[in-house]
Parts: structure tokens; sequence; C-alpha cells
């Protein structure tokens, strides 16, 4: 059975994004699998001898009680899920070593549908451009990523905004969502993101050519618009606030041009008040 994976640090974000994971598991038909990664650090002992690490003699003890009562609070959760929908199971893994080195290893597996995290700090924007895991993750990953903010609740989602340059990783992206909007039932707005000085011609051409291959589809609720000009984190910002969008989707691929736009010097200033969740489609993404 297929599996969200909800990567953990046993923070407050890190907990809420958990929560986040069992409704979403409960409409993906899916479980969800808890896992932390831990470095051990050897010191020496003040009395002397060999080196003994840090980790194991202090806080393993502790590290391992968080993620068996965030499963057992999850557990909880689940027990929620309405009669006759999925309730997901819970599964909890620790690995010592970067989370770079194990998530090589996880990925590997076939059933990880989608990845789970919850930002750290600030807004989700802010997380994705300097949160190293975050980037990290985003950078290995050939899944979905879903980088929660503390106070999102993704129990109902009604809009779904991609941002997109009407490439082909967009459109695969936008075959994605339309498979997850069949089961949540969203709105999806494909929302192209253009710079001053863009040729309007050809971008009328762009997006006829592809809302004719997305009409292969037939996803019935789509719809388009458009944002261009300068400071264009901060429009997708204030768009995404205006239309009451529940999650903003972008496609990542390190050579896009929306990659150059969010990488901005500015964007993290004129995306502070950003609390939306996002979802990151790798552009290279396979169906599975």
């Amino acid at each position: 059975m297929k599996k969200i994976l909800v990567l953990t640090d046993h923070t407050d974000n890190a907990d809420h994004a958990a929560a986040v994971a069992v409704p979403l598991c409960a409409k993906l038909n899916a479980n969800i699998l808890l896992f932390n990664t831990f470095i051990s650090q050897p010191v020496l002992s003040e009395f002397g001898g060999a080196p003994y690490a840090v980790e194991r003699m202090i806080w393993v003890d502790e590290s391992k009680r968080k993620i068996i009562y965030l499963k057992e609070n999850l557990e909880k959760l689940c027990a929620e899920v309405p009669h006759g929908a999925h309730r997901p199971s819970i599964s909890c893994q620790r690995e010592e070593g970067s989370l770079q080195y194990q998530l090589e290893f996880l990925l590997e597996r076939r059933d990880i549908e989608l990845i789970v995290m919850g930002a750290r700090s600030g807004t989700t924007m802010e997380h994705l451009l300097i949160g190293s895991d975050t980037n990290m993750v985003i950078n290995e990953t050939n899944r979905p990523i879903l980088i929660v903010p503390e106070s999102a609740d993704l129990r109902e989602i009604k809009k779904v905004t991609i941002a997109c340059d009407f490439d082909e990783g967009d459109l695969h992206a936008v075959h994605y969502l339309t498979k997850l909007g069949r089961l949540f039932n969203f709105h999806l707005e494909i929302l192209h993101v253009s710079l001053w000085g863009h040729d309007d011609t050809r971008e009328i051409e762009m997006r006829n050519k592809f809302s004719n291959r997305v009409k292969r589809y037939r996803y019935p609720d789509i719809s388009y618009q458009n944002i261009s000009g300068k400071e264009l984190p901060a429009r997708l910002n204030r768009h995404c606030e205006e239309n009451r969008s529940d999650l903003l989707v972008l496609v990542h691929d390190q050579h896009s041009f929306l990659n150059r736009v969010f990488k901005g010097s500015h964007t993290s200033e004129q995306l502070k008040h950003q609390q939306i969740p996002m979802m990151v489609i790798p552009a290279g993404m396979k169906d599975r």
C-alpha cells in the first residue's frame, strides 16, 4: 500500500505537519511512515577512556520516546476518521546518518506517494528558499513534497494554485494534480508567471498549446490566470490570498524560469507574511 513519508525532527511544526498527513492519507488510501534521522558524535568522557556517543548516552531514549508519543497521538486522530474511509496505519523508522544519505534509500521504495514536512520557522516560502534540509530534500527527491506551516489546516482543500511557465515539467505536474483533484474535489487554477517584457503573442500561443494538452486529462474544474511584472513572489503571495487558495504548487527544476524568479535576492522579505501550505513537484517526476 502507498505511504506518506513524514519527516520529523520532533519540533511543534513537525508534529503539526504529521497531523495534517492523517486526513491526506484517508483520501489517498495511504499509510504513514514517520521518519527521523540522528547523528552520533563521539566525545571523550571526563573520566578518560574511549570516546562514547553523546546521542546514545544522553538523548537516544528521549528521541525514541518522542516518536512513539507522536505515533500514539496520530493513532488517536486516525481513530476519528469516519467509518467507511481509509484509516491509515502508522509505522516508525529511525536511522543513524544524514537525512540526505537516508533519503536516497527511502526513495528507492516504490510505495512512497508523498513527502510531508513542517516549515521550521518563518513562512513556507522562506523555508523553501533558505531552509537547508528543505532544499536538500527538494533537490534529492523524485516525489512531491508538501511543506506545512504551523497554522495550516488541510482537512478540506477547495482550491489549488499551480504557478507555471507552460513547459513540459508543468504539464506532468498538472496531470498529477488532476489525479489528486478527483479525490479531493478541488478547483485547479493554472497561473502563468512571467516577467515584464514577455511577448504577449507568444504567451497566448503557449497557453493555447498547453491548455489543449491539459484537456486530455478530462478534469472538469480548471481555470487559467496570469501574473507578470516585478516582485513576482510577493505578487503570487497576494494572488493566493485574494483568491483564497488552500495550496500553492511549484514545479522544481534547477534550471527553470520559476526557479530563477523565486531565488531572487529580495524574495524572503517580500514573502514574510506568506503562510499558505506549499507543494513542490519535481519536473521529471514519473506517475506511479
